[in-house]
């Protein structure tokens, strides 16, 4: 849904995006700010709350602000759960994720903070419900291993899908981790081909992995 939505320029006006894979996160981010913002006026245009500078006025505040030299906004609110505020609060928080405006969009992520919805605070949890949850799951070993080859490839690097499976068990399997690691190994290899020195040679195994 989010890639259909992104495809058709018509994000919805409200997610929350948790999950392990950040790498994933963090590209969908990128993905709506282009469609959402220009950058000759995103910095009228982008509001990013985290927990130095949130309070429920300035979410509302963000959320109302009309577009400036543009059709829309877009709203970042990083690591804040709205199940752990106090009542008032919360109160107001399901008034403003109910009635966001048709020219903003509000995404919640969760890194440091765990996604921990409460259902049993209904109203909050109706307001949320009605917003699109995303979870950025670690992908399975096949999709991955086509992805870590496409990372080599940008590098002008190729590397045979049983390396990338090593390469993939002795990371932590995420694509955050892979990305630096790739980045690493094409800067230490010197030729065109990957081979399993070139990864030893720059990769410490996680602690799972040397078990």
């Amino acid at each position: 849904l989010l890639k259909a939505a992104i495809r058709a320029k018509e994000p919805e006006r409200l997610y929350f995006f948790h999950g392990e894979e950040t790498f994933l996160m963090h590209h969908y981010l990128e993905q709506l700010k282009k469609i959402l913002l220009d950058e000759l006026t995103e910095s009228f245009n982008f509001h990013k709350l985290n927990n130095e500078t949130f309070d429920i006025r300035s979410l509302a505040d963000a959320v109302e602000n009309l577009p400036m030299m543009a059709e829309s906004t877009f709203v970042q609110v990083d690591d804040i759960d709205p199940f752990k505020m106090n009542e008032a609060d919360r109160t107001k928080m399901a008034e403003i994720l109910s009635d966001i405006p048709e020219y903003c969009t509000v995404v919640f992520t969760y890194i440091t903070v765990p996604w921990k919805p409460d259902k049993r605070l209904k109203k909050l949890w109706e307001a949320v419900d009605a917003g699109s949850i995303v979870e950025f799951a670690k992908q399975d070993q096949r999709d991955l291993v086509a992805w870590v080859q496409r990372h080599f490839a940008a590098h002008q690097k190729r590397i045979d899908a049983n390396l990338c499976i090593y390469l993939i068990d002795i990371t932590d399997g995420t694509m955050t981790s892979l990305s630096g690691e790739i980045d690493k190994i094409c800067s230490y290899s010197g030729s065109d081909e990957i081979r399993k020195t070139d990864i030893d040679a720059v990769t410490e195994p996680v602690l799972d992995a040397v078990v």
